[in-house]
């Protein structure tokens, strides 16, 4: 029988574990971003690095990288629904609808609804419902009970964002949910670093960011993977939102 060495069985083990944190979705790496790999790690996707996605965060500050959200690597919508997305399906129509009117594939719409509230029409909060975004995006900028009112807002900003920042998905999607960049008067006026959520400014302006949030996005729910649940491992600072375990967020 042959006897295995202790540094060997490590790194079986190291090896098991990094196995174990992969997945492969099955759509190739995208040839538009930077550090793109075909399985889903802790820290590479199809969608890119997350060290790209992140470019700036460990210095001067968020400078996001350019990728179309028409080239952004996901799952169709069908698939979506027949997975971790089943509970977005019975708002499709308004997906649908939101969609239509402003140019923006349903999917994405469902998958920041599965995101930013689990897909859950009666979420609370300061941004209520679905798609979680203030009021000032609401028709008549003032919040309402309609459903398809809160999927309008939330598309309504995601589109001003894409606009804003020349169709940049990367830039929208962190803009939704609360990432800056340089000019913003915010962190010195620099753009969101890695030291600036559990600052006390970071943590004066309400829940401290979430660093792991475009690497879960662009490669975890866009993928069809499950970022609340078993695909839980999907990013590399893992905050817990309250700055108390010594993290960064």
């Amino acid at each position: 029988m042959a006897i295995i060495k202790p540094a060997l069985l490590t790194a079986l083990a190291a090896a098991a574990s990094t196995y174990a944190q992969s997945a492969n979705p099955g759509v190739g790496s995208n040839p538009k971003a930077q550090g793109a790999t075909d399985n889903v790690t802790p820290s590479t996707g199809p969608n890119g690095s997350e060290d790209w996605l992140n470019t700036g965060i460990t210095g001067n500050g968020w400078t996001p990288p350019y990728l179309a959200l028409e080239d952004v690597y996901h799952i169709s919508l069908d698939d979506f629904y027949r997975g971790i997305g089943s509970s977005c399906s019975q708002y499709d129509n308004y997906f649908q609808r939101a969609g239509s009117k402003y140019g923006v594939d349903p999917v994405i719409l469902a998958v920041l609804a599965m995101q930013e509230s689990s897909c859950n029409a009666d979420a609370g909060g300061p941004t209520p419902g679905l798609m979680q975004v203030s009021c000032d995006n609401y028709p008549n900028g003032k919040c309402t009970d309609s459903i398809q009112d809160n999927v309008d807002a939330g598309t309504n900003y995601l589109k001003s964002q894409l606009d804003s920042s020349g169709g940049n998905a990367v830039q929208a999607f962190g803009s939704y949910n609360g990432w800056f960049t340089a000019d913003s008067g915010l962190n010195g006026n620099k753009g969101l670093t890695e030291d600036y959520p559990c600052s006390s400014e970071g943590k004066s302006n309400g829940v401290p960011q979430n660093l792991d949030y475009l690497h879960q996005v662009l490669n975890g729910w866009l993928l069809g993977l499950d970022v609340y649940g078993n695909d839980n491992w999907i990013g590399t600072y893992k905050c817990d939102q309250s700055c108390s375990d010594g993290s960064k967020c």
